[in-house]
């Protein structure tokens, strides 16, 4: 089945926002990186899941309700999908635990065990955002045309 120019424009809507999050991503490395000596403020990681949980779970809903819907059409079925679905349910997820980690020490400056546990977590979420990110990027958006410059 081909596209409906319903299907790309939602497609290409969807590609800018995923484009729009690629340095939310990385931060979430510069964040783990920094706590890599004391004193450990965990300033930027409450802020940076707060950023994850607003900006980047809205974004991952949005693909899971209207991106993964026009893949399942275009491809033959939901099979197709379900391993991108799988990895937004692991990224929302990783991010719970990650806020629920940070609000159980709610000093800025933590001890280096509190900080061990912050650290998996970041770089463990950065590891299957950029897994999903590729996969998207080699499925998904790969099947939608990149809009006319003028269009953007």
């Amino acid at each position: 089945m081909t596209l409906t120019p319903a299907d790309i424009t939602t497609a290409q809507r969807l590609h800018a926002q995923h484009r729009d999050v690629l340095p939310l991503v990385e931060r979430v490395r510069t964040v783990a990186d920094a706590l890599n000596q004391p004193p450990y403020d965990l300033g930027p990681a409450r802020q940076l899941a707060d950023d994850l949980h607003l900006r980047l779970l809205a974004h991952e809903r949005a693909e899971e309700a209207e991106l993964l819907p026009i893949m399942a059409r275009a491809l033959g079925g939901v099979e197709v999908t379900s391993g991108l679905s799988r990895t937004h349910a692991e990224i929302e997820h990783q991010i719970g635990r990650l806020r629920r980690t940070l609000a159980d020490d709610p000093g800025e400056r933590a001890e280096a065990e509190d900080v061990t546990d912050v650290r998996r977590l970041l770089y463990g979420l950065y590891a299957i955002l950029r897994l999903h990110n590729a996969q998207e990027e080699e499925g998904a958006f790969s099947l939608v045309p990149d809009p006319s410059p003028s269009a953007r």
